[in-house]
């Protein structure tokens, strides 16, 4: 009767456990099974979703919608702190913690259809 024995390494993959090593960078190459799994190439962005003390990765180029007129605006708003980096400030907590007092208690359904005209 032959004996065998699994490395740890195919233990974890017959658990469905996949590894990668960390390097001294803090970097890691992901497998072919888990690109293949996201649905991720070279250039994308991987997300982490952290939920308690686990952490799931989602392919987030995939969750990413293109919004030209958010991209327009990120684009002048980042041009003109480059420009002027001496007009940013932090945000004043007096005026935090009223914004805070004047939310309590309201609640907002943002995935709720917006009813009647809006101004912008």
């Amino acid at each position: 009767m032959q004996t065998h024995y699994l490395s740890p390494e195919d233990k974890m993959a017959a658990s469905g456990l996949i590894t990668s090593k960390v390097t001294e960078r803090n970097q890691t190459t992901l497998p072919p099974s888990v690109r293949a799994v996201l649905g991720i190439e070279a250039g994308e962005r991987l997300g982490y979703v952290i939920e308690g003390a686990q952490v799931r990765l989602v392919n987030a180029s995939a969750l990413a919608e293109e919004d030209p007129a958010l991209d327009a605006f990120l684009g002048f708003l980042a041009a003109d702190m480059a420009a002027r980096p001496e007009s940013i400030a932090a945000f004043p907590v007096a005026l935090m913690l009223r914004a805070k007092e004047l939310a309590r208690g309201v609640h907002i359904d943002h995935s709720a259809p917006i009813e009647g005209g809006t101004a912008l």
